[in-house]
């Protein structure tokens, strides 16, 4: 009776073994899934929700590396749009020229010259009167890079901090337009805190069209510092002093004789900060 037994027994505990070592071979079937990019973990009990079969090449470029939910499904994080090469390099690009006075890398004049010492450094160029009776008028100019013209550009923006002795109005200006020591452009001021836009042309003051000579600007000039501002907005030239528009202004814009930018003084001593050109509006 038991040899009858164990023999029905064995085929029962054969049909129990092969269906729990089929079992464990699909569970680890359905949790190993990888690649070399991304790691993707199948749920056992729910179908994978997904728009390509798991075994589809993934480029190693574009892939994101994937995340796990609480769910068990896989989730590709967004990979951000690359930025417009074009639109970075044109619609916030605005050629510039700083003065910074940090070094002397533009190139302008220093030590000794005539009747004036000039003297760069500190994120200030200094000019100091050396003979109290001469009648010449300090000048200083470099030419602005090619990518900056200022016949060509429809908006450009000049300006300069203009600073003096302690209690003094600052005595000096701008220059643009610049070709050499006798042709040019200056908006200018002076010891009384008048204002003169003036045209130079072979040495000489023209005023066909600019005053020349100094008048009151009708805003406030302060003293020790004031901030000298021209801007052209098409065909017409606005002048500043302290970001307020002085009466006369604006004038037309016509040609320039040259493309140099520069700063004048007639004071016994006069300092120039944060001198800037730019393009557009």
């Amino acid at each position: 009776m038991r040899f009858y037994l164990i023999i029905a027994f064995i085929p029962l505990f054969l049909t129990s073994s092969f269906a729990q070592s089929a079992g464990r071979r699909e569970k680890s079937a359905l949790y190993s899934a990888s690649s070399e990019w991304q790691k993707v973990t199948l749920k056992p009990t729910a179908r994978l929700q997904t728009n390509q079969p798991v075994n589809a090449p993934v480029s190693p470029a574009t892939a994101a590396p994937a995340e796990r939910t609480e769910t068990g499904t896989v989730s590709t994080p967004l990979v951000p749009a690359r930025p417009s090469t074009l639109a970075n390099s044109t619609a916030d690009y605005r050629p510039a020229f700083a003065g910074d006075f940090a070094t002397n890398r533009n190139g302008w004049k220093a030590g000794t010259k005539g009747d004036y010492y000039y003297q760069i450094g500190l994120g200030r160029y200094s000019i100091r009167k050396r003979n109290t009776n001469t009648q010449q008028i300090a000048f200083s100019a470099v030419e602005l890079p090619r990518d900056i013209n200022l016949n060509n550009a429809d908006f450009f923006t000049i300006k300069v901090d203009v600073l003096a002795d302690s209690g003094r109005i600052p005595t000096g200006g701008v220059l643009f337009g610049v070709v050499d020591s006798l042709n040019y452009n200056a908006f200018t001021l002076n010891e009384k805190g008048e204002v003169a836009v003036v045209r130079v042309s072979n040495g000489k003051t023209v005023s066909d069209y600019m005053p020349a000579d100094f008048f009151s600007p009708g805003v406030s000039v302060e003293k020790n510092r004031n901030r000298l501002s021209i801007q052209r907005k098409g065909e017409e030239l606005h002048f500043y002093v302290n970001a307020q528009e002085i009466r006369s202004s604006p004038y037309p814009f016509k040609l320039l004789a040259g493309n140099g930018i520069g700063l004048t003084s007639s004071g016994y001593w006069t300092s120039f900060q944060k001198l800037t050109v730019t393009l557009g509006p």
